[in-house]
């Protein structure tokens, strides 16, 4: 009997045999070890911690929360935004870091304000001229020097908007030009911008243009 929003942690290598009587749905998430202590790291300044056990039947709203929008990222049925997964698995992790392990007591770093200026050029040269490569929140807020909470609050203050929507405005434009001063095929275009694929690509300037990739050649032309 776990109602909805139960967290339980599961150690790695470790076996668990569950049965119910009644339909449910849970979001299984496979934390890698290494991955998390390097997270630990960058957020509390010590990867060395131990998870504790939950209480049956613990209930965490905000976890919930996150796991939800995980969820209807992965159900939307588009190619994934890998950075706004990364982004949400990165947030949900910290959070079982922050609540559910022996670094509960261990204090935040503070931060105040956006990034500085020397900075926000640092990240936004490492975005543009990586566009064509998956990112990742991890490896921008180390060029940042942040951790990787305080990177995405930081971000947020300075653009106004999430590194996915930087980044997936910045793809839009750089295909976009791309697309009017070149006659180079549209697979190798949303190749070279960071998209999954040209149906990805041509989805995505729909979504925020209006227009589809051949059509925006077509205006071209018919300047």
């Amino acid at each position: 009997m776990a109602p909805i929003g139960t967290v339980e942690i599961i150690p790695v290598k470790a076996e668990m045999f569950a049965r119910w009587k009644t339909t449910k749905e849970n979001l299984l998430f496979a934390l890698a070890p290494d991955r998390l202590s390097t997270l630990a790291g960058l957020e509390f300044g010590r990867d060395d911690f131990e998870f504790r056990p939950t209480t049956t039947g613990c209930v965490d709203q905000k976890a919930l929360m996150l796991a939800n929008l995980i969820r209807e990222e992965f159900r939307s049925g588009e190619p994934s935004n890998h950075l706004y997964v990364d982004s949400l698995i990165t947030v949900f992790s910290t959070y079982l870091l922050r609540n559910y392990s022996t670094l509960q007591d261990q204090p935040s770093r503070p931060i105040r304000g956006g990034l500085p200026p020397k900075t926000w050029r640092d990240v936004e040269n490492y975005i543009r001229s990586h566009i064509a490569e998956p990112l990742s929140i991890e490896r921008l807020a180390r060029i940042a020097g942040l951790s990787p909470s305080h990177f995405l609050r930081a971000f947020r203050q300075t653009t106004g908007s999430p590194p996915h929507k930087f980044v997936l405005a910045t793809r839009i434009e750089t295909a976009e030009r791309m697309l009017l001063t070149t006659d180079m095929p549209l697979a190798r275009i949303a190749n070279l911008t960071g998209f999954a694929n040209h149906s990805h690509m041509t989805a995505a300037l729909k979504q925020h243009r209006a227009l589809t990739p051949s059509a925006l050649r077509h205006n071209r032309a018919a300047e």
